[in-house]
């Protein structure tokens, strides 16, 4: 049991020993890339699917197919109104200015200026971004008193996912990420003693191309802290000297100045 006991104790002082090293080179990348240029691409355009699958209700399976058809495209919130420039347009400005709050300046590189990638010239290409439209029946499930009662909920969702091209003379690599706005959905349970029977009540609030927009500018956000905390773990990797962390990243809060710890809230690198 003794010797259980240090084997434990010495693995969490090597664990303690290991983080506090790297959030020492950690910090020290964040002090040398201060005022690093950037070179920012985004792609032409984007790549739109709508994958709804609804159905019709019986009152219009009898109607015409104009009718059918009209019906089928009301269902559709995001897709069809999403504007390619708007999008990438608010991609690009909130990308731009998060970066600069990590302390990167960001510049447009053209033909006429191309500069090789390097520790203090980086490169954000990002090749291709799908949107996704899609309906799916999602259980809401809650207990009333001993009895667990569950429900289907149809639940509109946009899945926006990205990939980024990240260059600085240290690291070529392609990555990705995804991220969905939905409906927010809740559905409660009520026991009506009268009629003996269980009500399901259900609270919906719906997706619109308002607020898809303002999930926008928060990709826009969250795409600049994933490239800049990329490029930090790797160079967290090449200067460590304990064995690396594949699965848990450092991420870093350039507002309150903080480092932390996630284990899925990250760029995954393309292999």
């Amino acid at each position: 049991m003794m010797r259980r006991y240090l084997v434990i104790l010495f693995s969490a002082i090597l664990l303690l020993i290991s983080c506090s090293q790297q959030k020492n080179i950690a910090r020290r990348f964040v002090k040398n890339n201060r005022n690093t240029v950037v070179a920012l691409y985004l792609p032409d355009r984007l790549i739109k699917k709508n994958l709804r699958n609804d159905s019709l209700p019986d009152n219009l399976k009898n109607e015409s197919l104009q009718d059918q058809i009209s019906y089928l495209e009301k269902q559709i919130k995001v897709i069809d109104k999403v504007n390619d420039d708007k999008f990438l347009d608010i991609i690009y400005l909130t990308m731009c200015k998060t970066l600069n709050d990590y302390g990167l300046t960001v510049e447009y590189w053209g033909y006429d200026t191309l500069h090789p990638a390097d520790s203090t010239h980086w490169v954000i290409d990002v090749p291709r971004i799908e949107i996704t439209e899609v309906c799916e029946n999602q259980p809401f499930c809650r207990w009333v008193y001993e009895n667990r009662y569950c429900m289907d909920v149809p639940v509109d969702m946009v899945n926006v996912a990205a990939w980024f091209y990240i260059s600085n003379g240290m690291t070529n690599s392609m990555t990705f990420t995804e991220q969905n706005y939905f409906n927010d959905t809740d559905v409660t349970f009520d026991i009506d003693y009268e009629q003996n029977k269980v009500i399901a009540k259900t609270y919906v609030d719906t997706i619109n191309i308002d607020g898809f927009y303002r999930f926008v500018t928060l990709l826009g956000k969250l795409y600049a802290g994933y490239c800049y905390d990329f490029v930090m773990n790797k160079y967290i990797d090449n200067q460590q000297t304990t064995p690396i962390d594949t699965i848990s990243r450092f991420r870093y809060d350039p507002y309150e100045q903080y480092f932390y710890r996630t284990y899925r809230d990250y760029l995954i690198e393309v292999e």
